[in-house]
């Protein structure tokens, strides 16, 4: 049986660096991670336009932020982002800040931070493999989390689930050298890093690091029948510095909020998502266990036959740890109502530490039907993103972009060169092949042919209308039948989005005007003008498809030049 060890010499702190690799080969292998990652997840930033409706709700309550100088009670417009707390703002309206833009920051500042904790995923992922088998398991776990599908998604829109994995990834990296530590010394670097991270994440998306991390805990705890484990972790000491970190702002939007946080956030959000499926996101229990071979590719090849390896070692410490981040969280998200593949994006890197280790330790079997089944999986994967998002385009476009082609046919090929590499047994080749199949993929996606989806983009024709239509350098902005929140970021934090109506008498009142009105809505608010005196007609025309439904839409713009009046 292979048995998993801290990657330690007998007589040394497991805290140490392994014995059998210095800091040059640490550094070697940092630095080629972290080259690969920025490779991988790069591409495509700047380029990818502003996806709706949770990114776009991000980005403009973080830019309103910045205008109001008020980073304590965040809105979108006149409404309160009681959802989510304060801290992907903070990360995103600090980086505005300090790349000079502030509340002009174009979108690619506001997904840095994302990027950021994309990156961070895969360097505590590899210190976490590198503690339990030395740098090369590191970088082969690295590299398993920086190219699946869902991190890499993740790195380019400005949400809230890369800086979260990374610092659940941070938390379980201090934990885990606790766990391994038979005297059980509380650290001090180590339990910084643990409760500092653990506050962040709630600061980011509240009770979802404290159920990850707790869960792993308790099962260590329970496996052991000892408290020795939390007491290493200096857990009062820890608990104030947590709370010095996450208690202020608490306490200050629970007063200005009189509460309604707490009764949005908790109640609605948490327990609404967990007792009933919200925004149309309902499935059955198993849903996560199927989409993850999807979005956790190409790692989903290699976790099943590392779940054998697991079975095998199930007795070593450092299994048991993986499992118990992976297993109780996942089949509680499982149970809830609302399921959204981001949510168990967290427990992806102790699948990619666990196939890491299986794969250095020789856990796998080469000699089975069910090696060569799987293993497959690298090249339909390959075929299916080469190929299928070029047809994708092509079903929503009408045309074919021949970037994409040649990139999606060096993806197919890159992925049949994987797999044909591991199943000859050769890793590090078979894993370059890997990566460049994964990073071609993304770079292909992200980079050519979303942004050529033109039609898929509609708040971007709009804008383009609008910019073409206006007649004054600051229109007011009237938005009818189309209320996606891209729309507001597009066309600036004073676009009123209101019905037909209202737009009528702000359209008329108005010293000059701008307003973007649906097909279906634009024969009773050309009627509704002419009721008011202010006859105009159409100047330019926006055609493209809501996100929600992929309903191909029209939207009108009607531009009122300045010091035009209705006639009394």
């Amino acid at each position: 049986m292979v048995t998993v060890e801290p990657a330690g010499q007998k007589g040394q702190s497991p805290d140490a660096a392994p014995a059998h690799s210095g800091t040059g080969s640490h550094l070697r292998h940092l630095a080629i991670l972290l080259l690969v990652s920025l490779c991988v997840l790069l591409p495509g930033l700047s380029l990818l336009p502003l996806t709706d409706r949770d990114e776009a709700l991000y980005v403009q309550a973080s830019r309103q932020m910045m205008e109001s100088h008020n980073w304590v009670d965040i809105r979108f417009q006149d409404n309160p982002r009681y959802k989510k707390p304060v801290g992907i703002y903070w990360l995103q309206g600090l980086t505005g800040l300090a790349t000079g833009h502030g509340e002009t920051s174009p979108l690619w500042v506001y997904r840095l931070p994302s990027l950021l904790g994309a990156l961070l995923v895969g360097l505590f992922t590899y210190g976490i493999a590198n503690r339990l088998s030395g740098p090369k398991a590191g970088l082969i776990a690295g590299l398993f989390a920086v190219t699946t599908v869902e991190l890499a998604l993740e790195a380019r829109i400005a949400k809230t689930d890369a800086m979260l994995c990374a610092t659940i990834v941070a938390s379980q990296f201090a934990l885990i050298h606790a766990c391994l530590d038979p005297e059980r010394k509380q650290v001090f670097w180590r339990n910084a890093l643990f409760w500092l991270s653990l506050g962040l994440g709630i600061l980011i998306k509240g009770p979802m690091a404290p159920l990850i991390i707790g869960l792993t805990g308790l099962g260590i705890t329970l496996t052991e029948r000892s408290f020795s484990l939390l007491r290493s972790l200096s857990p009062v000491r820890g608990m104030l510095a947590m709370a010095a970190v996450v208690l202020p702002w608490l306490i200050a939007i629970g007063v200005i909020s009189g509460g309604d946080f707490f009764r949005e956030s908790l109640g609605r959000d948490v327990l609404g998502k967990i007792a009933t499926a919200q925004e149309s996101h309902g499935a059955p229990p198993g849903t996560y266990l199927l989409v993850a071979l999807g979005t956790f590719w190409p790692l989903s090849v290699f976790a099943s036959l590392a779940f054998v390896f697991a079975w095998k070692n199930r007795r070593e410490k450092a299994v048991q740890f993986l499992f118990y981040w992976a297993v109780p969280a996942w089949l509680v998200f499982e149970l809830t109502a609302t399921k959204l593949p981001n949510y168990v994006l967290p427990m992806m890197p102790a699948l990619a530490v666990l196939s890491g280790v299986a794969l250095t330790q020789g856990g796998l079997r080469r000699d089975t039907w069910w090696f060569r089944f799987t293993y497959f999986g690298m090249a339909a994967g390959g075929l299916i993103l080469g190929i299928g998002l070029n047809v994708a385009l092509y079903h929503l476009q009408g045309h074919v972009s021949f970037a994409g082609v040649a990139l999606g046919l060096l993806v197919a090929a890159a992925g049949i060169v994987a797999w044909r590499l591991f199943l000859a047994n050769r890793l590090m080749p078979g894993l370059a092949a890997m990566t460049v199949s994964a990073g071609l993929a993304y770079a292909m996606a992200y980079a050519v042919l979303l942004p050529q989806a033109r039609d898929f983009w509609l708040s971007d024709r709009i804008a383009e209308a609008v910019a073409s239509a206006r007649t004054c350098t600051d229109p007011q902005m009237i938005v009818v039948g189309y209320a996606e929140p891209s729309i507001v970021f597009r066309l600036g934090t004073r676009t009123r989005l209101v019905d037909g109506p209202q737009a009528a008498a702000l359209f008329s009142e108005a010293d000059c005007a701008v307003a973007v009105v649906a097909e279906e809505n634009s024969a009773a608010f050309q009627t509704d003008l002419a009721r008011r005196g202010t006859p105009v007609s159409p100047t330019a025309t926006a055609i493209g498809r809501n996100v929600n439904g992929m309903k191909l839409r029209t939207m009108q713009v009607f531009a009122k030049p300045q010091n035009a009046v209705a006639s009394r």
